[in-house]
């Protein structure tokens, strides 16, 4: 209610006269009063509820001024990184090979969870310490480099890995889907798991 009364005492014409561009203007003015963006988006949200409840309960026959979709684009966070002492910390509690390997992978060259699930044997040039990354982010390929943990632990995880048949590098290691190539979910899970 209370953004509805500072919704009409702003208005300068007749609540049922309210057309988009004079919602955009309040936009404008609630922006010039420092709001946040989420504020503003709950302002417009309670008067698009006042208009649809105009015309649904009151069969007041009025456009609603409020376009669907009419909000202010909210800003996303950074991610968060670990601290090198919190890096240290998760290592050291990764006593699985592929696990570990796969980690490697993330953290010391910058590998995005759906690259490391989608890493194929033909890429990787070992005798070079590099990897080939096709179809990353963006539908770009790009060559990564290898840090000399992330190699020690993709040569120990190649060398204890079983099937020569599947071509991608890292597989499901217990369950119905033993052998087969471990998906973006199943990495987030390891992960969600230390």
């Amino acid at each position: 209610m209370n953004t509805l009364d500072n919704f009409v005492i702003w208005l300068d014409v007749p609540i049922l006269q309210v057309n988009h561009k004079k919602v955009l203007k309040y936009i404008d003015y609630l922006g010039g009063k420092r709001l946040q963006p989420k504020t503003i988006n709950n302002n417009l949200d309670s008067i698009r509820c006042f208009y649809n409840y105009l015309q649904d309960e009151e069969d007041i026959s009025i456009d609603n001024p409020v376009k669907t979709g009419c909000a202010l684009r909210l800003s996303k966070p950074l991610p968060k990184h670990l601290k090198d002492e919190e890096v240290v910390l998760l290592l050291h509690v990764i006593k699985n090979i592929r696990d570990r390997s796969m980690f490697m992978l993330m953290l010391r060259c910058g590998l995005r969870v759906a690259e490391v699930a989608n890493l194929r044997l033909e890429a990787l040039d070992l005798r070079r310490g590099q990897l080939f990354v096709i179809n990353g982010k963006g539908a770009k390929d790009r060559v990564v480099y290898l840090s000399k943990d992330a190699y020690d632990a993709l040569i120990k995880y190649l060398k204890q890995r079983r099937s020569n048949k599947v071509k991608r590098v890292f597989l499901v290691e217990k369950g119905n889907f033993k052998g087969k190539p471990i998906s973006v979910r199943g990495i987030q899970k390891r992960i969600e798991y230390y």
